[in-house]
This record gives C-alpha cells, structure tokens and sequence, in this order.
C-alpha cells in the first residue's frame, strides 16, 4: 500500500469580542508603586543524619559528584545566629546535583514567611551552590512581595549542627494604586506613595502603618543615649487620622513631641546607627534622629555615633510616615514619601 498523504492543516486565529475571561487595562506610571526590600537573614541547612535534619534524598544514584542526587529541603530562616533569635521564614524546595564531574546543586525553593510581619507573603528563588558564596535569583513573589525580582547574595559558614548562610535579600517588588473613578471627581486625587528604607539592623518586631498615609502631623520620640521610641499621626489618603505608636521600649528620660504647622512639610530625616550597651547586652539601635522640614530643624534627639543615614527629599515631596523594626529600642527606621498632592 501506498503511504497515505498527510493533510496540512492551520489554525486561523479567532476574531470577534474577547471572552467573558479576558480583561486589558492601560498601566500608567501614576498607577504602579516601587518598592526596594532589604532583608539580612540567615539560612540553617541541617543535612540528612543529623540531629533536627530538614532535608531528606529523594534520589542518589552514587554518581561522581552527586550527579542526579535529588534532596527536598525545608531550611530555617532566622533573623541571626543568637540562640534567641527569631524564626523568619522557611527555604521549602528541591536541590539535585547538576555537574557531572565537578559537585554542583542546582536549588529552586519558596522562600515562606512565617513572622507575624510577612506572614503569608512569599520569594521564589532559584540558582546553584558549589562553593562558600554566591547568588540566587528572586524570580517572583506572593503577598507583600507581589511581582517581586531581586537577588540573594549569600555567604557560607559553618557551626555544629548546620551549614548556615548569611543571607542578604535584595528585591524589587511592585504594587498597584486604584486609579480615582472619574476625571472630574471632586475627591482629592491619591498620591503614589513610596516606601524607602530601612536603615539600621533589620531584626526585632517589624512595625508599620495600618494605611497609606498622605500628610504627616505629629511625632514624638523618646530618648536617652540612644532613640528609644517613636510614634506620630498622620492623615490617610482617605482624609482620616491615624495615632501610631509608640513603637519601641518605655525608656529613655527625654520626651519631645514636635507638632507640624499646617503648611509645614517634613523634606528630611537623618540620624546616626551605632551599637548600645544595657545589662550586659548589645543591641544595634537608631542612637540619634533629626527631623528637617521646609520651616525649620528639630533635634538631633539622642546621640549622634559615626554611622550615619539621610532621607532626603526633593522636587516638594515629603515624608509622610515611618515604619520599623523595635524591641527594647528603635533598631532599624524607614520612612514613607508621598509627590506634592494635587486635587
């Protein structure tokens, strides 16, 4: 018999209305919110055999250089090495010996939070490990961390019990404003605000704002040798007020509470971050802060140390609100900068 001649076929393209499923909408500039997160963690690997092991061979088919090795791996994150620190997240994937003759693992896992800061948001993170340091790529994100590229620079150490590695998290995420209703709406147009920082050390309790803030009325800061505490009110976008704080510990035998004017903006924040001492304990802390606006300086508050840091603002933008990380002491300070409103 003769081979049957193969019919050619094609697929013409649907034309019509798109389906009930399908949306487009134009993104502008306005519309789209850039954050940058820092995050310095630490990454515990407790490999198969040892005591409180989380990761286990899947496959080992005793190849050169662990080539084919596939190994599941549920890794704590924490916030440092102190035997009190904090659990942050968990490293839960996949790593399988890539190299056929020189040992290489090739890992992809979600980074999962578990704080109660970020809890239920998470990184997706893939690259290789051969050697003491190197980088992993953030290729996405759930939650807070939405839309999230970045990398993960990590530096490898050893203790008994892990394999542990210094974690710095750097990424980009993104998150998108409602555009106002109608042009001619007569409701004050939302700014896009934007996140910037922190400065100091990233541990303790993450603090921030239960809304987006649009102006910033009020701070008060307590303060000894080091900046103890911090609170304010601001004015939502909305037009409601907000109290916050205070955030950190009750010490410190300075109170200042600095009340701004109705056209008064804050164009700056500056201050020091240094290491303090206190019952035999150190602790990294913002040790001074000084408040500018477009009036006149207030402070510094505390005590100003060698490591310092500037927010400053330009083209009439402001800051509108803080957030951070405390415990006893204010460790680690971020500020929120809001363009000038128009209605």
């Amino acid at each position: 018999m003769s081979p049957q001649p193969t019919l050619a076929t094609t697929t013409t393209p649907a034309t019509g209305p798109n389906p009930s499923y399908y949306q487009t909408a134009p993104v502008s500039q306005e519309s789209i919110q850039r954050t940058e997160v820092l995050l310095h963690l630490y990454a515990y690997q407790h490999t198969q055999g040892k005591p409180n092991a989380n990761q286990t061979v899947i496959v080992d088919p005793k190849l050169p250089a662990c080539f084919g090795a596939l190994a599941a791996n549920d890794w704590t994150i924490y916030d440092g090495t102190c035997t009190n620190a904090n659990l942050v997240a968990h490293a839960q994937g996949l790593h399988i010996g890539a190299g056929m003759t020189k040992e290489n693992w090739f890992i992809c896992f979600n980074m999962v939070f578990v704080d109660r800061r970020f809890m239920g948001s998470s990184f997706k993170v893939m690259g290789d490990f051969r050697g003491n340091e190197g980088e992993w790529a953030i290729v996405g994100g759930t939650g807070e961390f939405a839309y999230a590229q970045g990398v993960i620079t990590f530096n490898k150490t050893w203790s008994a019990q892990a394999n542990v590695r210094e974690l710095h998290v750097r990424a980009l995420c993104l998150s998108f404003s409602k555009a106002p209703e109608t042009p001619c709406s007569r409701t004050p147009r939302q700014s896009s605000v934007t996140k910037i920082g922190p400065w100091g050390k990233i541990s303790g309790e993450f603090l921030d704002v239960p809304t987006t803030p649009q102006r910033l009325e009020c701070v008060t800061i307590r303060h000894g040798v080091v900046i103890d505490s911090l609170a304010f009110s601001f004015v939502d976008q909305a037009g409601g007020q907000h109290n916050v704080g205070p955030w950190g510990g009750p010490c410190g035998d300075n109170k200042d509470t600095i009340k701004l004017g109705p056209s008064e903006i804050v164009t700056e924040v500056s201050g020091t971050i240094g290491v303090f001492g206190a019952a035999n304990v150190e602790y990294n802390a913002i040790t001074s802060l000084t408040i500018t606006t477009n009036v006149r300086t207030y402070g510094p508050f505390g005590e100003p140390q060698c490591t310092r840091f500037s927010v400053p603002v330009q083209d009439k933008s402001s800051i509108v609100g803080f957030f951070v990380c405390a415990r006893k002491y204010v460790e680690a300070l971020g500020v929120y900068v809001c363009p000038p409103i128009s209605n």
